[in-house]
């Protein structure tokens, strides 16, 4: 294709991922899991993983929350809509999508071979930036905003693109 020529969208688009993310809650806790496929040094986040094509966002979030964490999930309003641009050489542009999670009362996360989760555990609300950085820590506290004024919040690369109303 020329430069001249413009890419068409609808024909051609680009690859696109799709993330779906859990705000679990006990009390004051929520629970984070840590990701040591992601860097040398772990990073911790939301609990959650990519939709397969053509899979419902709140059916891939129920799937994965079973298949890397034993949890029968109940997944519920939608928090947060966070686009992600695309990092050349690392990933491509996705939007990911953050639900409030509820699960049964005695459940506890078992992190499974598959999951590819390094670690889970449950977080007092104030110290998730204990172990959250950047654009995860920036999610967290827009979820739980969002859980809090009963807002769906958009958001890109963490950040809100609008006024959020108290």
């Amino acid at each position: 294709m020329s430069s001249e020529e413009a890419q068409d969208w609808f024909e051609d688009p680009p690859p696109r991922r799709k993330g779906v993310h859990a705000l679990i809650t006990r009390g004051t806790r929520l629970l984070m899991v840590s990701r040591p496929y992601r860097e040398p040094v772990p990073t911790w986040g939301l609990p959650g993983g990519s939709a397969a094509a053509n899979e419902l966002t709140w059916d891939a979030l129920s799937r994965l929350l079973s298949e890397r964490l034993t949890l029968k999930a109940t997944v519920g309003d939608l928090l947060v809509v966070d686009h992600v641009p695309e990092r050349p050489g690392e990933l491509h542009e996705g939007t990911n999508y953050a639900y409030r999670v509820d699960i049964p009362v005695d459940a506890e996360p078992i992190v499974t071979e598959a999951g590819r989760f390094g670690e889970a555990r449950w977080v007092e609300r104030s110290a998730t930036g204990d172990l959250a950085v950047d654009h995860s820590l920036r999610r967290i506290e827009q979820c739980l905003i969002a859980d809090d004024t009963g807002q769906v919040i958009e958001l890109f690369r963490g950040l809100p693109t609008r006024e959020v109303a108290s």
